[in-house]
């Protein structure tokens, strides 16, 4: 968004301040999808969900590069928003039913890595258009034959002969509900607001803090990413070794120290290093979550990826709020990075609660579930 803002407000002569509240309607989107991926699932088959989203992706972006209108730009940005987080939800649903244990968590945790690999890429394939002066929507084109391609192998791809578990009736499989994944839930939600909090803030308490340019604090955002992408390959394979657990239990500790350490730290070079310090700690952060909460039930649901989904935006969605609140209360920058320290230790908190509540459900029994789901 950042990169094509520019060139999207030039396109449909609008300052560049709309341009940006603009693409709330993609983010509203997502969360909107998210919440239909509690129900979307209970009437579609998984590959007609996945199908039909991508194809609505497919149009919105299309339309998008032939649009000239301001207000259907908007419009499109949500539908492309609903349509690729119910896609989104729909392919962490089936594979949570092609591999199970270790084998789960690896391909789970691996989606951060892919995650951060597609930022670099697209970030490079981005500059490369603008800077060759195509319009700001050729992007998003590129990013329509990536999805085509998709759509071509899921129509050549059998989504049932190696299922682990058989989701043609999809709609009677309980859904399972308990204290320990609504407590990991809470804590994604806590972290992901502290981490958007600091990627608001942490640029600008590095130049007051050390009375540095842009250029630095730019220097600091990259190491945050250069790292993230290194620690989410060494996460992928720590967790085909490894119970994911122990990954994101040292994860969110570590993103904690660093925050407090940021805080504290001297000199400017001893943040840039601290800076991959913290990229390390959100690096398969997210994807950890969701394979760790998803050993908290016997047969995972798309309303279980779903609930961990939309814990995630709401933390997102949160965060320049209550960050703003922090700063505007405390009368300085520093006090965002102190509401995020405190609500990192929250999050912490709630995934000792989750991992005690499991414990208790191994002893006494298998969680509950919810008969109406």
């Amino acid at each position: 968004m950042g990169l094509v803002i520019t060139g999207a407000a030039e396109r449909f002569g609008v300052e560049i301040t709309s341009m940006a509240a603009q693409f709330t309607w993609f983010t509203g989107g997502i969360f909107a999808g998210y919440i239909f991926s509690f129900v979307v699932f209970d009437y579609l088959s998984i590959k007609r969900a996945v199908v039909g989203s991508y194809f609505a992706c497919i149009a919105a972006l299309v339309t998008i590069h032939f649009t000239s209108n301001f207000a259907v730009f908007g419009l499109l940005l949500a539908i492309y928003g609903v349509s690729i987080s119910i896609a989104i939800c729909g392919s962490g649903t089936l594979i949570t039913r092609l591999w199970s244990g270790k084998a789960r968590q690896t391909v789970i945790v691996s989606q951060d890595a892919m995650f951060n690999a597609g930022g670099v890429i697209f970030s490079a394939v981005a500059t490369w258009f603008i800077t060759n002066n195509f319009p700001f929507s050729s992007t998003y084109l590129a990013v329509a034959a990536v999805i085509l391609f998709v759509v071509l192998l899921s129509f050549v791809s059998d989504f049932q002969s190696e299922l682990i578990i058989d989701v043609s009736d999809s709609q009677n499989i309980e859904t399972e509900w308990n204290l320990g994944i609504i407590s990991i839930g809470v804590s994604l939600l806590l972290f992901l607001l502290a981490k958007i909090s600091i990627f608001i803030w942490a640029p600008q308490y590095v130049e007051q803090r050390f009375d540095v340019d842009g250029s630095v604090s730019g220097q600091f955002m990259s190491n945050i990413f250069i790292a993230a992408l290194i620690g989410s390959l060494a996460g992928a394979w720590l967790v085909s070794r490894y119970n994911v657990k122990y990954l994101l239990f040292s994860l969110v500790a570590i993103s904690a120290s660093s925050v407090w350490v940021l805080t504290e730290v001297p000199s400017v070079d001893a943040a840039l290093i601290l800076a991959f310090v913290y990229g390390i700690s959100v690096s398969a952060t997210y994807n950890a979550y969701v394979a760790f909460a998803l050993t908290f039930v016997s047969v995972p649901t798309h309303r279980n990826i779903a609930y961990m989904l939309l814990m995630s935006a709401l933390g997102s969605s949160g965060a320049p709020y209550f960050s703003s609140l922090a700063v505007e209360v405390g009368g300085r920058i520093e006090s965002a990075l102190t509401f995020c320290f405190v609500t990192l230790l929250v999050a912490f908190a709630s995934l000792i609660v989750g991992e005690v509540v499991n414990k208790q459900n191994r002893k006494f029994g298998p969680p509950i579930a919810d008969p109406g789901s």
